[in-house]
């Protein structure tokens, strides 16, 4: 290092002194943690697809049929599974770290 770049630091870094100094814990993840979290991601992306290809073929047939109201029923409980899905990988995220 150069004497210009020796007090320079990452953005990376400078974001956890800030953390730190904030009384904020890092905590550092197990291999096996960072896999499970994964994991867990990838079935929450693939349950949230399967939701939206089923939907998506239920709201295209209600749209072609202009049923309004059936479009709109539609729309909001797939946004409830969707959402369902998502604090479920939530509780799943935090029992893994």
């Amino acid at each position: 290092m150069t004497s210009t770049t020796k007090g320079l630091k990452s953005s990376f870094d400078l974001a956890m002194e800030r953390l730190a100094s904030k009384g904020d814990v890092i905590v550092q993840l197990s291999q096996e943690q960072k896999d499970a979290l994964a994991t867990v991601g990838a079935k929450s992306k693939a349950a949230i697809a399967e939701i939206e290809i089923m939907y998506g073929k239920k709201l295209a047939e209600a749209r072609r049929a202009g049923d309004k109201e059936k479009v709109a029923k539609l729309e909001e409980t797939m946004r409830e599974e969707i959402a369902r899905i998502r604090d479920r990988e939530t509780a799943e995220r935090q029992k893994i770290r």
